[in-house]
């Protein structure tokens, strides 16, 4: 989640990843004013660092839909590559030691 800090105009001047006590906007920014300041300000290396972003919460839906074939018997593991089923379960094995350690996940990590 990023917040923006904005001139007199409403412009926006900075992202944060929090408030701080920074004089910020109280809303989180959207995807878009987000790509809109960063490909005003960085021009194509921010759409990388954008698309990059986005490919890691991708991987997050991808992960979660797998395990929801899987579970429905639509698709077994042993239908997947073996490189693909050593990579779910190691992601499968770090979530699960996320739980159990208290680091749960929010919806921003999901999407």
């Amino acid at each position: 989640m990023f917040f923006a800090e904005r001139d007199q105009q409403g412009n926006i001047i900075a992202i944060r990843k929090d408030s701080n006590g920074q004089q910020v906007d109280d809303e989180p920014l959207s995807e878009k004013e987000l790509e809109d300041f960063l490909a005003g300000e960085y021009g194509k290396t921010s759409y990388e660092v954008l698309l990059t972003a986005a490919d890691k919460k991708m991987i997050r839906v991808l992960d979660d839909l797998i395990e929801i074939l899987v579970n429905k018997n639509i698709i077994l593991l042993t239908d997947l590559p073996d490189e693909a089923r050593e990579k779910l379960g190691n992601r499968r094995e770090v979530r699960r030691r996320m739980h159990e350690n208290g680091a749960e996940l929010t919806v921003d990590d999901i999407l």
